[in-house]
Protein backbone atom coordinates (compact mmCIF):
# COMPACT_ATOMS: atom_id res chain seq x y z
CA UNK A 1 0.00 0.00 0.00
CA UNK A 2 1.45 3.11 -0.77
CA UNK A 3 1.68 6.40 0.99
CA UNK A 4 1.24 10.33 0.47
CA UNK A 5 3.95 12.45 1.37
CA UNK A 6 2.77 16.52 1.48
CA UNK A 7 5.55 18.09 3.23
CA UNK A 8 7.90 17.39 -0.21
CA UNK A 9 7.84 18.28 -3.21
CA UNK A 10 6.05 16.50 -5.94
CA UNK A 11 9.46 15.26 -7.63
CA UNK A 12 10.55 14.40 -3.95
CA UNK A 13 7.10 13.10 -3.03
CA UNK A 14 7.33 10.54 -6.25
CA UNK A 15 11.05 9.31 -5.19
CA UNK A 16 9.53 8.53 -1.65
CA UNK A 17 6.16 6.62 -2.76
CA UNK A 18 8.58 4.33 -4.90
CA UNK A 19 10.61 3.78 -1.93
CA UNK A 20 8.08 2.95 1.01
CA UNK A 21 6.08 0.81 -1.71
CA UNK A 22 9.73 -1.28 -1.79
CA UNK A 23 9.86 -1.13 1.34
CA UNK A 24 6.94 -2.54 2.14
CA UNK A 25 6.66 -5.14 -0.62
CA UNK A 26 10.33 -6.55 0.78
CA UNK A 27 8.28 -6.73 4.04
CA UNK A 28 5.48 -8.65 2.69
CA UNK A 29 8.27 -11.53 0.73
CA UNK A 30 10.43 -11.80 3.56
CA UNK A 31 6.88 -12.64 5.72
CA UNK A 32 5.86 -15.21 3.55
CA UNK A 33 9.27 -16.43 3.11
CA UNK A 34 9.35 -16.89 7.15
CA UNK A 35 5.72 -18.37 6.92
CA UNK A 36 7.12 -20.99 4.27
CA UNK A 37 10.24 -22.20 6.46
CA UNK A 38 9.97 -25.91 6.66
CA UNK A 39 9.14 -27.15 10.01
CA UNK A 40 9.21 -30.91 9.45
CA UNK A 41 12.15 -33.15 7.62
CA UNK A 42 11.18 -36.41 6.48
CA UNK A 43 13.40 -39.36 4.88
CA UNK A 44 11.18 -41.88 3.00
CA UNK A 45 12.16 -44.99 1.86
CA UNK A 46 11.71 -46.10 -1.81
CA UNK A 47 9.79 -49.29 -2.85
CA UNK A 48 11.76 -52.52 -2.73
CA UNK A 49 11.75 -52.69 -6.45
CA UNK A 50 12.87 -49.06 -6.78
CA UNK A 51 15.84 -49.67 -5.50
CA UNK A 52 15.45 -49.14 -2.17
CA UNK A 53 16.93 -45.48 -1.57
CA UNK A 54 16.12 -42.91 0.19
CA UNK A 55 14.99 -39.51 -0.03
CA UNK A 56 14.79 -36.51 2.46
CA UNK A 57 12.49 -33.98 2.23
CA UNK A 58 11.82 -30.81 4.19
CA UNK A 59 7.81 -29.35 4.61
CA UNK A 60 5.87 -27.00 6.52
CA UNK A 61 3.43 -27.98 8.81
CA UNK A 62 0.53 -28.22 6.14
CA UNK A 63 3.07 -30.74 3.73
CA UNK A 64 3.81 -28.47 1.23
CA UNK A 65 8.06 -28.16 -0.21
CA UNK A 66 9.63 -27.41 -3.02
CA UNK A 67 12.20 -28.59 -5.40
CA UNK A 68 15.44 -27.68 -3.47
CA UNK A 69 13.95 -29.30 -0.28
CA UNK A 70 13.86 -32.83 -1.99
CA UNK A 71 17.49 -34.18 -1.66
CA UNK A 72 18.36 -37.78 -2.71
CA UNK A 73 20.42 -39.51 -0.09
CA UNK A 74 21.31 -42.80 -1.33
CA UNK A 75 22.64 -40.90 -5.27
CA UNK A 76 24.26 -38.09 -6.19
CA UNK A 77 21.49 -36.29 -8.07
CA UNK A 78 21.69 -33.76 -10.10
CA UNK A 79 25.35 -33.21 -11.74
CA UNK A 80 27.02 -30.30 -10.06
CA UNK A 81 25.40 -30.84 -6.98
CA UNK A 82 27.10 -30.56 -3.52
CA UNK A 83 27.98 -34.06 -1.84
CA UNK A 84 28.97 -34.83 1.72
CA UNK A 85 32.93 -35.28 1.46
CA UNK A 86 32.76 -37.80 4.02
CA UNK A 87 30.93 -40.58 1.55
CA UNK A 88 27.67 -40.57 2.83
CA UNK A 89 26.98 -42.18 -0.81
CA UNK A 90 28.50 -45.45 -0.10
CA UNK A 91 26.50 -48.63 -1.01
CA UNK A 92 26.64 -49.66 2.54
CA UNK A 93 25.03 -46.73 3.85
CA UNK A 94 21.34 -48.97 3.00
CA UNK A 95 19.96 -52.20 1.90
CA UNK A 96 16.29 -50.92 2.11
CA UNK A 97 16.83 -49.96 5.23
CA UNK A 98 16.65 -46.59 7.24
CA UNK A 99 19.66 -47.07 8.83
CA UNK A 100 22.21 -44.45 10.96
CA UNK A 101 23.88 -43.36 7.73
CA UNK A 102 20.83 -42.09 6.55
CA UNK A 103 20.17 -40.27 9.62
CA UNK A 104 23.94 -38.92 9.21
CA UNK A 105 23.07 -37.94 5.72
CA UNK A 106 20.06 -36.05 6.52
CA UNK A 107 21.72 -33.98 9.16
CA UNK A 108 24.44 -32.68 7.22
CA UNK A 109 22.23 -31.50 4.55
CA UNK A 110 19.83 -29.89 7.49
CA UNK A 111 22.86 -28.41 8.24
CA UNK A 112 24.24 -27.26 4.75
CA UNK A 113 20.30 -25.75 4.24
CA UNK A 114 19.98 -23.85 7.98
CA UNK A 115 18.20 -25.83 9.72
CA UNK A 116 18.86 -27.88 12.76
CA UNK A 117 16.66 -30.33 15.09
CA UNK A 118 13.89 -28.82 17.08
CA UNK A 119 14.38 -28.16 20.85
CA UNK A 120 14.09 -32.12 22.40
CA UNK A 121 13.07 -33.37 18.78
CA UNK A 122 14.33 -37.06 17.32
CA UNK A 123 13.40 -39.15 15.04
CA UNK A 124 10.74 -41.27 15.12
CA UNK A 125 8.54 -43.79 13.10
CA UNK A 126 6.07 -41.92 10.35
CA UNK A 127 2.91 -43.98 9.02
CA UNK A 128 1.21 -42.59 6.07
CA UNK A 129 -2.05 -43.32 4.24
CA UNK A 130 -3.91 -46.75 4.81
CA UNK A 131 -3.31 -47.84 1.01
CA UNK A 132 0.29 -46.55 1.68
CA UNK A 133 0.57 -48.75 5.02
CA UNK A 134 -0.85 -51.83 2.96
CA UNK A 135 1.49 -51.62 0.05
CA UNK A 136 4.39 -51.64 2.25
CA UNK A 137 3.26 -54.55 4.38
CA UNK A 138 2.65 -56.37 0.69
CA UNK A 139 6.35 -55.18 0.07
CA UNK A 140 7.68 -56.21 3.41
CA UNK A 141 8.96 -60.04 2.36
CA UNK A 142 11.13 -57.91 -0.39
CA UNK A 143 13.04 -56.50 2.57
CA UNK A 144 16.44 -57.62 3.65
CA UNK A 145 15.49 -59.39 7.27
CA UNK A 146 15.29 -56.60 10.26
CA UNK A 147 15.22 -53.50 7.83
CA UNK A 148 11.66 -53.92 7.19
CA UNK A 149 10.52 -51.00 9.00
CA UNK A 150 10.41 -48.13 9.71
CA UNK A 151 9.84 -46.94 5.64
CA UNK A 152 9.13 -43.11 6.90
CA UNK A 153 10.85 -41.08 9.59
CA UNK A 154 10.24 -37.85 10.79
CA UNK A 155 11.66 -34.71 12.89
CA UNK A 156 10.90 -30.97 14.03
CA UNK A 157 13.19 -28.63 12.51
CA UNK A 158 13.72 -25.49 12.95
CA UNK A 159 15.46 -22.49 10.96
CA UNK A 160 18.81 -21.25 12.37
CA UNK A 161 20.27 -17.93 13.05
CA UNK A 162 22.20 -17.87 10.24
CA UNK A 163 18.88 -18.86 7.71
CA UNK A 164 17.15 -15.76 9.69
CA UNK A 165 19.84 -13.40 9.39
CA UNK A 166 20.14 -14.63 5.52
CA UNK A 167 15.75 -13.92 5.02
CA UNK A 168 16.90 -10.32 6.66
CA UNK A 169 19.38 -9.72 3.99
CA UNK A 170 17.51 -10.97 0.68
CA UNK A 171 14.72 -9.05 1.54
CA UNK A 172 16.08 -5.87 3.60
CA UNK A 173 17.29 -2.63 2.48
CA UNK A 174 20.36 -3.00 0.16
CA UNK A 175 23.74 -2.59 2.35
CA UNK A 176 25.65 0.60 2.09
CA UNK A 177 28.91 1.14 -0.19
CA UNK A 178 31.95 1.51 2.22
CA UNK A 179 34.37 4.29 1.93
CA UNK A 180 34.91 4.93 -2.07
CA UNK A 181 38.79 5.39 -3.27
CA UNK A 182 39.89 8.51 -4.49
CA UNK A 183 38.68 9.23 -7.81
CA UNK A 184 36.25 6.21 -7.86
CA UNK A 185 32.58 7.38 -7.44
CA UNK A 186 29.12 5.00 -7.54
CA UNK A 187 25.55 5.75 -8.06
CA UNK A 188 22.71 2.75 -7.52
CA UNK A 189 22.23 1.42 -10.98
CA UNK A 190 18.99 -1.20 -9.43
CA UNK A 191 18.08 -2.84 -6.26
CA UNK A 192 21.15 -4.29 -5.58
CA UNK A 193 23.56 -2.80 -8.25
CA UNK A 194 25.52 0.11 -8.69
CA UNK A 195 27.18 1.93 -11.15
CA UNK A 196 31.15 2.49 -10.15
CA UNK A 197 33.09 5.20 -12.36
CA UNK A 198 36.67 6.23 -12.00
CA UNK A 199 37.35 10.36 -12.90
CA UNK A 200 33.99 9.58 -15.17
CA UNK A 201 35.96 7.70 -17.94
CA UNK A 202 35.36 4.21 -17.33
CA UNK A 203 32.55 2.64 -15.96
CA UNK A 204 31.90 -0.20 -14.54
CA UNK A 205 28.84 -1.83 -12.70
CA UNK A 206 29.01 -4.03 -8.84
CA UNK A 207 26.29 -6.06 -7.89
CA UNK A 208 25.41 -7.75 -4.31
CA UNK A 209 23.87 -11.24 -3.40
CA UNK A 210 22.33 -12.65 -0.57
CA UNK A 211 23.98 -16.15 -0.01
CA UNK A 212 23.65 -18.80 2.50
CA UNK A 213 27.17 -19.55 3.63
CA UNK A 214 28.52 -16.19 2.77
CA UNK A 215 27.10 -13.48 0.60
CA UNK A 216 28.50 -12.65 -3.40
CA UNK A 217 30.14 -9.30 -4.45
CA UNK A 218 30.71 -9.08 -8.18
CA UNK A 219 32.43 -6.96 -10.32
CA UNK A 220 31.20 -6.49 -13.98
CA UNK A 221 32.60 -4.86 -17.01
CA UNK A 222 29.57 -3.78 -18.88
CA UNK A 223 26.06 -2.57 -17.57
CA UNK A 224 24.48 -5.84 -19.17
CA UNK A 225 26.28 -7.66 -16.34
CA UNK A 226 27.28 -10.24 -18.66
CA UNK A 227 31.61 -9.96 -18.47
CA UNK A 228 32.35 -10.85 -14.62
CA UNK A 229 35.90 -9.63 -13.14
CA UNK A 230 36.34 -10.41 -9.82
CA UNK A 231 33.99 -11.34 -6.99
CA UNK A 232 34.47 -10.72 -3.24
CA UNK A 233 33.31 -11.29 -0.09
CA UNK A 234 32.91 -7.27 0.77
CA UNK A 235 32.27 -4.55 -1.85
CA UNK A 236 35.39 -3.42 -0.51
CA UNK A 237 37.27 -5.72 -1.87
CA UNK A 238 36.45 -4.71 -5.54
CA UNK A 239 36.37 -1.02 -5.18
CA UNK A 240 40.06 -1.04 -4.50
CA UNK A 241 40.91 -2.47 -7.35
CA UNK A 242 39.35 0.26 -9.45
CA UNK A 243 42.38 2.65 -9.88
CA UNK A 244 44.80 -0.06 -10.73
CA UNK A 245 41.81 -1.71 -13.48
CA UNK A 246 41.75 2.14 -14.69
CA UNK A 247 45.22 2.38 -15.02
CA UNK A 248 45.85 -1.24 -17.09
CA UNK A 249 42.83 -0.10 -19.18
CA UNK A 250 44.59 3.02 -19.86
CA UNK A 251 48.19 1.70 -20.49
CA UNK A 252 46.58 -0.82 -23.21
CA UNK A 253 44.69 2.29 -24.86
CA UNK A 254 48.15 3.53 -24.68
CA UNK A 255 50.17 0.46 -26.74
CA UNK A 256 47.13 0.63 -29.44
CA UNK A 257 48.15 4.07 -30.60
CA UNK A 258 51.50 3.06 -29.99
CA UNK A 259 51.16 0.75 -33.15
Amino acid sequence: MSRSFDTVSPAGGERSQVSATMTERLARMRAGQLSALPTVAEIRMAYPLAGGGATLRLMTAEGSTSERHMIPLTERGAAGRENDPAGIYLDAITDGANTEGLLIAAGWHLMRLGFNYALGAAWAPYSGSASSEAQWKEWAPMLPEGHRWPHTVRVAITATAEHLAYIDRAYGPAPELPDLPAGVSAHPSGPRSWQISYANRRFWQLSYLPRMGGDVWTLYADPARTKSLARAASPGELLATIPARDAEAQARAAARKGY
